[in-house]
C-alpha cells in the first residue's frame, strides 16, 4: 500500500497537468531511453515543477527530458557525425552514377551482343551449335541475323534493365523518404532518358550505318528503365513496409517508423512486455 501511494504521488508530482498543453513536438527519430520506442511526432510538456521539457513515451509510461544532452563528448560526436555525413553524401552521389552507369551498359550490351565485327565467318556445327571462324580481316559490324533464343535473350536483358530501374526507385523512396514522390520520379525519369542519349550517340559514332537498327532496342531500354524506376517510387514503401513486417522483429520496428510516417500510415504493432499487442501512435504531435 506504501509503495502504490508513493507510486502515485511521484506520477503527479512527475507528470504534466492535463490542462497544459504540448509546447513542441518532437519531429526526429529519437529512442525512449527505457524500451527504444521512437518518440517522433509526440508532444513535449513544461514540467510545472521543474520547468524542464519532458516526453512520456506510450508504450512504457516513462518521462523522459526532451531536451539533447550536452556532455564533453559531444562536440567530438558533431565532428564525426560531419564526416559521416560527407560519406553518406559521396556514398549517394557514387550509386546513383552506377545505376545510370548500370541502365546504359545493359543498354549497349544488348546491341553489342547482337552484331559481330564483320571478317567473322559463321558456321553451323550442329543443332543449336554454332561458330565463328576468322577470315583474316576486319570489316563493319554486321548484325547477326540468326541468333540462337533471340526472343529468350531479348525478354531477358529487357527484364533486367526493369529490375534494375525498379530496385533504384525503391531505394530512392526507402533512403529519402523526406523526398516528394515526384521529386524522386523525375530523376528516375532523366537517368534513363540520359543513358539511352549516351548509348545512342555511342552507337552512332561506332556503327553509324546500323544507327536506325538499334535504336528500337535503346528505346525498348529507356521504356522498361521509365516503368520500373516509376513502379519502384509507387511500390517501393509499401513493399519496404511488408518486409519489415514479415522479417523484422516486433522489437526493431519503432526505428523504421518513418516508412510509415512518410506515408501518414498506422504505425505497427508491437508486443509489449505482457504479451498483448498495442498500436502505435499514428497521429503527428496527437496523443
Amino acid at each position: 500500500m506504501r509503495g502504490t501511494t508513493e507510486a502515485t504521488i511521484r506520477s503527479e508530482h512527475t507528470a504534466p497537468r492535463p490542462h497544459d498543453r504540448a509546447i513542441a513536438c518532437i519531429d526526429l527519430d529519437r529512442f525512449c531511453e527505457n524500451c527504444a520506442y521512437n518518440l517522433r511526432t509526440l508532444p513535449v510538456h513544461r514540467d510545472a515543477h521543474t520547468g524542464i521539457p519532458v516526453v512520456r513515451c506510450p508504450e512504457c509510461g516513462q518521462f523522459q527530458s526532451a531536451n539533447d544532452g550536452a556532455t564533453a563528448l559531444k562536440p567530438w560526436l558533431d565532428r564525426a557525425t560531419s564526416l559521416v555525413l560527407a560519406g553518406w553524401i559521396l556514398l549517394i552521389i557514387f550509386a546513383f552514377f552506377m545505376l545510370g552507369l548500370g541502365e546504359g551498359s545493359i543498354s549497349y550490351a544488348t546491341l553489342d551482343e547482337l552484331t559481330l565485327p564483320g571478317g567473322y565467318e559463321r558456321r553451323q556445327l550442329g543443332p543449336g551449335s554454332t561458330s565463328f571462324t576468322w577470315t583474316g580481316s576486319y570489316g563493319p559490324l554486321e548484325v547477326e541475323t540468326d541468333y540462337p533464343m533471340y526472343g529468350f535473350f531479348i525478354a531477358l536483358i529487357v527484364s533486367v534493365s526493369l529490375a534494375m530501374a525498379f530496385a533504384g526507385g525503391m531505394v530512392v523512396v526507402v533512403v529519402f523518404p523526406h523526398w516528394p514522390r515526384l521529386a524522386g520520379a523525375g530523376l528516375l525519369l532523366v537517368m534513363p532518358l540520359v543513358a539511352a542519349a549516351i548509348v545512342a550517340v555511342v552507337w552512332y559514332h561506332e556503327a553509324p550505318h546500323l544507327f536506325r537498327w538499334g535504336l528500337p532496342y535503346t528505346v525498348a531500354h529507356l521504356c522498361a528503365q521509365t516503368v520500373g524506376g516509376l513502379a519502384g517510387v509507387v511500390f517501393g514503401r509499401p513493399l519496404a513496409r511488408l518486409g519489415v513486417r514479415v522479417f523484422l522483429p516486433p522489437s526493431v520496428r519503432p526505428r523504421l517508423a518513418y516508412l510509415w510516417l512518410a506515408d501518414n500510415k498506422p504505425l505497427p504493432h508491437v508486443c509489449t512486455d505482457s504479451g498483448s499487442s498495442r498500436e502505435y501512435i499514428n497521429t503527428r504531435g496527437r496523443l
